[in-house]
């Protein structure tokens, strides 16, 4: 869980520090952030899926292999459907710094995260220039105390003494630090060593703290914008169905994680929306295997009629696409989630926080246009806007900075809308006949 970010020269944020602690210096277990269009609410989500591209860039080849995997739904089976697949899955250090750096900047891109791992905390620091990494450095408990794991730059490589448990394997990943610096972090190397090795190699390897922050960057649920494209991101998924709920095939012997599945969704929807009166999956058993779809039972001019997951609108579809994170975030995992509303009823997006805040164990980071969340139960603390200054000069801070808190019954809704916390669209009337006389 994360408890600051420092960004420099990544796309629109040029110069932002954000505070996401609460007493004693705790992460804040869920995050909702406010901007009026273009302020850079999705740069900064998209900052922690850039965090996960750079672990990413040595797993080529677990890329082709998913390829090689899905081929089967892959209509053209092209080298050009190849290129494609990679391109959207996989990124050198080199594009990541394209899509992310900002434009006409001089000076280095700079991410750097602080972070709490089971109550120890850590900060990972990543420094870019125009093509490769030039300062990467992680701090983390070892036994008891925070210290550093490790320091490269582009001068030297300093690693802790106490990182590796086995000295031979040491100078083996020192020759691949030395091979790969600049072009491949050593938290990239290292999920590439594990992904590439025997199962538990590794973990015996490396001091198990290590493998820790490497777990906690891994298992991060991820979505976001891409561009007008739609959506991207990654599901550091617990049960692997959670990522294929509407529809998929798994094995006859797994069929138990089916009914699970169709039992958590049943209860979900049903008691989202009034018309929906059962949820349940569609199977179909060929060769030892279950291909399933899933279905409702929906309440239409008082007949009840089964209705397939692709005949569903689309808010119902992202409700159920980001189902799974909003459990991730339940079940303690880090969550980031770019316009969670995205085609959601007001009332049932404040609805659904209001019933989970309580219950989140890790941490959830949302960004949002819904402004009846200001009047429910979730604390004002944990509501964050942008605030944009004459100069262009961008801060994001908690709506509470702004205020007195001594006051009891801040309307903070009204006050947000009134531009009294920044976030807010600042615009004059528009004369629309005037616009359409422009063209005639």
């Amino acid at each position: 869980m994360f408890t600051k970010i420092k960004i420099k020269n990544y796309k629109s944020l040029v110069d932002l520090e954000v505070d996401l602690t609460q007493k004693r210096n705790t992460p804040k277990p869920i995050v909702l952030i406010y901007g009026e269009n273009g302020v850079g609410k999705s740069n900064f989500a998209n900052v922690f899926y850039t965090l996960f591209e750079t672990l990413q860039t040595l797993s080529v080849r677990k890329a082709i292999r998913q390829f090689l995997e899905k081929k089967d739904s892959i209509a053209e089976e092209s080298e050009e459907a190849f290129k494609r697949f990679i391109s959207e899955n996989f990124r050198d250090i080199e594009s990541i710094i394209k899509n992310s750096k900002t434009k006409n900047s001089k000076e280095n891109m700079r991410l750097e995260f602080a972070f709490l791992i089971d109550e120890n905390p850590g900060s990972y620091l990543l420094e870019f220039d125009e093509n490769k990494i030039v300062h990467e450095k992680l701090d983390f408990v070892l036994n008891k105390n925070k210290t550093n794991l490790y320091d490269i730059n582009t001068e030297k490589i300093k690693i802790n003494d106490k990182l590796f448990m086995d000295n031979d394997y040491a100078k083996e990943f020192m020759e691949l630090l030395i091979k790969y610096r600049g072009k491949h972090s050593f938290l990239s190397i290292l999920l590439s060593e594990e992904e590439e090795k025997a199962e538990g190699y590794i973990e015996d390897k490396i001091h198990e703290r290590l493998y820790d922050v490497l777990a906690a960057f891994v298992t991060m649920s991820i979505r976001v914008k891409k561009g007008n494209k739609g959506e991207k991101g990654k599901i550091g998924i617990s049960h692997e169905i959670l990522g294929k709920l509407k529809r998929g095939e798994i094995n006859i012997d797994d069929e138990e994680e089916l009914d699970k599945a169709e039992e958590m969704i049943n209860e979900f929807f049903t008691l989202m929306y009034s018309d929906i009166k059962e949820a349940y999956y569609k199977r179909e058993i060929r060769e030892e295997k279950i291909q399933y779809e899933l279905m409702f039972k929906k309440l239409i001019y008082g007949k009840v009629v089964d209705i397939d997951v692709k005949s569903e609108s689309t808010g119902t579809l992202h409700l159920l696409d980001i189902l799974p994170f909003l459990l991730m975030g339940i079940k303690g995992r880090t969550v980031i989630i770019d316009e969670l509303d995205s085609g959601i009823h007001d009332l049932l997006v404040n609805n659904i926080l209001s019933n989970m805040v309580e219950a989140i164990k890790g941490q959830i980071i949302i960004t949002t246009h819904n402004t009846m969340l200001l009047e429910s139960s979730i604390e004002p603390a944990y509501i964050y806007t942008f605030m944009v200054d004459a100069n262009a000069n961008k801060t994001l801070t908690s709506i509470v900075s702004y205020e007195d808190r001594t006051h009891p019954n801040l309307n903070y809704r009204s006050r947000y809308l009134k531009g009294m916390y920044g976030g807010v669209p600042i615009s004059r009337d528009i004369d629309f006949e005037e616009l359409l006389e422009i063209l005639d």
